[in-house]
């Protein structure tokens, strides 16, 4: 009989007795490889749909990817708000721009996690004017007229970028590390058309 032929199917069944009975506020069910059992149970957990060609085999009424664990330990606010946090702490001044790669990097993540397209956009500028920040200071001096021009044109599509974010603050930090390598004209130019204004919005 089946007891016979599966012996420890009693021993796991007290054990997710137990456990569905003990937990408190939040239980996780998780499997080492996909299995027909545990298909039809995240439908009847998550759907009305009790069959697999009903829910067309992947229909899950959840936006969470049930089959990555991570993904279903938070909600997308909470991925919000772990991003936001090292979107901060990349903005920081205390630390190195490789830091703040790395701390955008997981802010990136966790934007994707909780699909948000616009906070996803806002890191993405940030990083590029980062890794800028990281270019220029690697360049000798004196620059060449050709690596001159391109480089001016890459801060300027970075500065759009960041000017359409609303990314100030970096703004200022990759206005104040290219001045001194422009001419007399072009910081002046710059300082009338975009970085007076910026200090005006950002002291207000």
């Amino acid at each position: 009989d089946f007891e016979s032929r599966y012996p420890l199917v009693e021993t796991h069944l007290k054990l997710v007795y137990t456990a569905v009975t003990r937990c408190i506020e939040q239980l996780f069910f998780a499997e080492t490889s996909s299995s027909a059992a545990g298909d039809a149970a995240v439908r009847w957990l998550t759907t009305n749909i009790h069959t697999k060609d009903q829910a067309n085999c992947e229909a899950l009424a959840t936006i969470n990817n049930v089959r990555e664990l991570e993904s279903m330990t938070m909600t997308n606010d909470e991925f919000c708000v772990v991003g936001i946090d090292n979107a901060e702490l990349a903005g920081s001044s205390d630390i190195e721009l490789h830091q703040a790669r790395s701390y955008l990097d997981r802010a990136i993540y966790c934007f994707h996690a909780a699909q948000n397209t616009e906070l996803v956009a806002k890191a993405q500028a940030q990083v590029q004017s980062v890794q800028l920040r990281e270019k220029l200071i690697r360049m000798d001096s004196p620059i060449a007229k050709d690596i001159m021009e391109m480089t001016e044109r890459e801060v300027t599509q970075v500065l759009k970028s960041l000017l359409r974010e609303n990314l100030l603050m970096e703004c200022m930090n990759l206005l104040s590390l290219i001045a001194p390598i422009l001419s007399s004209y072009t910081q002046q130019k710059l300082d009338e058309c975009i970085t007076s204004r910026i200090q005006h919005v950002l002291s207000e």
